[in-house]
């Protein structure tokens, strides 16, 4: 599959942000020789060797949650009379999208903000890059996309090295997953570096409270976060520097919102 040039240009080599062209259906590196598959139009960054602990082991099991992941969300959705929904739907308000823009969703999933960024600005009229570690993740997100799909571009990659230029987005967007990455100063810093001057960023996940009291307790997902941190505190992963930021709890303490300027 042609890589559609708009994505090509804004790619670059993870590991030395060298420029990278289409070969043979692969992105190569010409100046160091390295070379990345692209696999159903999506470009893929991820090699096991590079990830650390928490992101190979959060990897794998988003990779067999992802066949149950939109349902979960939905009942979970009912239960709480569409508090969550509700949710996401405010951190995209507060991101101020327009048309035109160039917007990076980092962890896109399954691609559930998705939905709640076309309330704002169709897609078609804005350029949205969705970025998520798990390929499993990614196909489903492409699958609920559907005809939408040409307007979305995918990528497979790890966030805390991200495989584009500096300065390209307009908007930062990270909704979950963050609070258990290997590095998430790492991670933001990143996003910082990808953002033009001005730009705003919204990193989101899910407070300590629901680490605790669901993920530490579900038969489901226990396993995994049995000895996850709990102590995080997001503020400390923003550097000095970056302009506007606000911290907010909200969702009856159960979510956070950190929002702040390139």
């Amino acid at each position: 599959m042609v890589m559609p040039q708009k994505l090509l240009a804004m790619l670059r080599d993870p590991k030395d942000l060298g420029e990278l062209h289409e070969d043979g259906g692969e992105l190569v590196n010409r100046d160091s020789g390295k070379r990345y598959p692209v696999v159903n139009g999506i470009p893929v960054f991820v090699e096991a060797t590079d990830l650390g602990p928490l992101n190979s082991r959060y990897q794998r099991m988003y990779d067999w949650m992802c066949y149950g992941y939109d349902f979960a969300l939905g009942f979970g959705n009912l239960l709480s009379w569409g508090k969550i929904s509700a949710f996401r739907r405010m951190i995209v308000a507060a991101l101020g999208l327009k048309a035109g823009q160039r917007c990076l969703l980092t962890s896109v999933g399954t691609g559930a903000d998705i939905p709640f960024l076309s309330e704002q600005v169709a897609l078609k009229d804005f350029g949205l890059v969705g970025l998520d570690l798990s390929a499993g993740m990614l196909k489903r997100c492409r699958k609920r996309l559907g005809r939408d799909s040409g307007s979305v571009l995918l990528v497979q990659a790890n966030a805390e090295q991200l495989p584009f230029g500096d300065k390209v987005f307009d908007v930062v967007l990270h909704v979950g997953g963050i609070n258990f990455f290997d590095q998430p100063a790492v991670a933001v810093r990143e996003m910082l570096r990808v953002a033009k001057p001005g730009a705003a960023l919204l990193v989101s996940d899910e407070t300590k409270k629901i680490v605790t009291k669901s993920y530490q307790r579900s038969i489901f997902t226990r396993a995994y976060f049995k000895d996850a941190k709990t102590d995080f505190d997001p503020r400390s992963w923003v550097p000095e520097g970056v302009a506007d930021l606000k911290y907010e709890e909200v969702w009856d303490g159960k979510g956070y919102i950190l929002t702040f300027r390139a």
